[in-house]
């Protein structure tokens, strides 16, 4: 899992310096097989990462939600 993550990483990089570390460990929980296609077809990764970007910037926008909703509680 190591070494494919070595060789994920910079093709994730690419796309997206900035959350390469988080985009590549999303990436990594996929099946290995699908993993070794990523690696393989720069098209499919661009994909994958474009929809780990989506995920985590829905998860980061919820969290955002979250806070808001109880910082809102906390006035009342």
């Amino acid at each position: 899992m190591q070494m494919l993550g070595e060789q994920l990483y910079p093709l994730v990089q690419r796309f997206e310096p900035e959350h390469a570390n988080k985009v590549t460990g999303m990436l990594l929980e996929m099946d290995q097989t699908e993993v070794l296609h990523l690696l393989e077809s720069p098209d499919a990764l661009k994909e994958k990462v474009a929809e780990a970007m989506a995920v985590l910037q829905d998860y980061v926008a919820g969290e955002s939600d979250a806070s808001k909703e109880l910082g809102a509680i906390g006035t009342d």
